[in-house]
């Protein structure tokens, strides 16, 4: 059986023109089990194999999985460039959806990411990612070039053939 290649939605808007916010919300189906893809966002084993974009990998990855535990990950690239992202879990709902904060180590800018994970059938998984809270444009349109290339990854080491270990 041919997997269907994954698609991804993407919508941009302005939440604020007072306060000129940006977010983003990312609209994506899966070839693979609820319970792979939900695992793929907290478990180390997994998410070091596709929580980076393009080129770059996960050098480092510690989390306290809970509401309220702090999670650290470092990404880096082939030319041992390093970016660290930090933040706090604020909501956890096991294979319903996960909140938390986002930020770059390097910044003050902290964001919110929401992910939604539905139940399609007992091969597919759908997912809504938004993150929201950006100052810059520019930025908001990086992050989103970032989840987007690390979703593509995401659907490869989710198929159910990558998920034998």
């Amino acid at each position: 059986m041919a997997l269907v290649p994954i698609t991804f939605l993407s919508q941009l808007r302005i939440i604020s023109e007072v306060d000129s916010m940006y977010d983003f919300t990312i609209n994506g189906t899966l070839n693979a089990r609820l319970d792979d893809v939900y695992t793929a966002f907290y478990d180390p084993n997994v998410l070091v194999r596709w929580f980076a974009p393009g080129n770059m990998m996960v050098s480092q990855f510690v989390s306290n999985f809970i509401e309220g535990g702090n999670y650290r990950l470092i990404l880096q690239s082939p030319d041992g460039f390093q970016q660290t992202i930090v933040g706090t879990y604020k909501t956890i709902n096991l294979r319903q959806n996960l909140y938390f904060s986002w930020c770059w180590e390097d910044t003050n800018e902290v964001t919110q990411v929401g992910i939604e994970f539905n139940f399609d059938n007992t091969t597919t998984t759908s997912i809504k990612l938004f993150q929201s809270g950006f100052k810059r444009e520019e930025d908001m349109l990086h992050q989103q070039y970032g989840w987007i290339a690390s979703l593509e990854k995401l659907s490869l080491v989710t198929r159910p053939e990558a998920m034998v270990a």
